[in-house]
């Protein structure tokens, strides 16, 4: 049997523990317990020489794991590439520019790339130039936490509000969404790591232009009590803020992906999204583009989406219905499947 290695870099990180690459390390841990999980590479060359390595989180603007080949097959996935799409609002920097250039020496070692969705390969294709046959497409699944769904209904302090799960970068278009709640003139819970006390405090005087826009939240959303900020909840807690949501919002300007929206589907949550494509994508245009998508430059189109189905709960359980015929998509069984066949070939 073929021995695969996957680097960890959530063992070490624990930032990136808390943020998409730690969920995605989250599903291949749970569907993948006979492969090794590593968080050092030194000296690996000659343990897995005959083996696979998969590095589940290429990160352009890091330097590079290593300009060598470790093993006899290296997969490579790729989340997006939003940042090298938009490098105007995630400048680089001379360093992030020298480790951009290493990486895509480095990424000549890898044998295949696997991505989230079409959306972001169709980027790799158009960015890096890759051919299209070296990329496949692996939809994420569903953790196990979400899919048992058996958590005690723990009681909540509020009642009646919107969710956004995720973090603050540029792409998730915080500021109109802030717009766009105060609009609407409702009760929108923040949650993610970036959200929390200690973290806003210490970002608000920080100047990088990483940030800006995430400031920009801040200052739109200060002192406003229709803002709660919730940061970092544990899976049990998180899924009992989504059965409790009116609506969950997506409201980025670009994805990779949207763990979400499949997260608030499964869960009996509703969800309005940008309309961009992945959203399309992943939703498989199943979703009433009359209540569901929206345009995510425009804060009123977003709160008019926002309106609709907060106060009418006949049409939250219409399209949560739909939501969750959806999220059955997103099976381990089917990830599983998919990514063993890849390995295999």
């Amino acid at each position: 049997m073929t021995k695969v290695f996957v680097y960890d870099p959530t063992a070490l990180d624990k930032k990136s523990a808390v943020r998409g690459v730690g969920r995605y390390l989250q599903i291949l841990k749970e569907n993948f317990p006979d492969w090794t999980f590593i968080n050092n590479i030194e000296n690996l060359k000659l343990k897995i020489k005959n083996s696979i390595f998969i590095n589940p989180f290429f990160n352009f603007l890091k330097p590079p794991l290593t300009l060598n080949r470790l093993a006899k097959k290296q997969i490579a996935v790729i989340h997006d590439l939003i940042p090298l799409k938009y490098p105007s609002y995630f400048p680089a920097g001379i360093r992030g520019k020298i480790n951009i250039f290493l990486n895509k020496l480095a990424l000549k070692n890898y044998d295949l790339i696997i991505t989230d969705s079409k959306a972001s390969k169709d980027d790799i294709i158009n960015i890096l130039k890759i051919p299209e046959n070296k990329i496949k497409v692996v939809y994420p699944c569903l953790p196990q936490s979400f899919l048992k769904l058996k958590i005690e209904n723990l009681k909540l302090k509020i009642e009646n509000y919107c969710l956004y799960v995720g973090d603050a970068t540029w792409n998730k278009n915080l500021v109109n969404l802030a717009k766009a709640i105060k609009i609407a003139n409702v009760t929108c819970v923040m949650v993610g790591k970036i959200f929390e006390k200690e973290n806003i405090n210490l970002n608000k005087s920080i100047k990088n232009k990483w940030l800006k826009e995430y400031q920009q939240f801040l200052k739109e959303t200060e002192n406003d009590k229709r803002f709660i900020f919730a940061g970092f909840l544990k899976d049990e807690e998180l899924i009992n803020y989504y059965q409790n949501a009116s609506l969950n919002i997506l409201a980025s300007r670009d994805e990779g992906f949207g763990f979400s929206f499949l997260e608030a589907s499964s869960c009996g949550c509703p969800s309005i999204l940008s309309n961009i494509k992945v959203f399309k994508e992943i939703s498989q245009e199943k979703l009433d583009s009359n209540f569901c998508f929206f345009d995510p430059n425009n804060p009123y189109d977003i709160a008019d989406k926002i309106v609709q189905i907060y106060f009418d709960k006949k049409i939250q359980k219409k399209l949560a219905n739909e939501a969750k015929k959806i999220s059955r998509f997103f099976l381990p069984e089917k990830f599983k499947k998919e990514f063993l066949k890849i390995i295999s070939e």
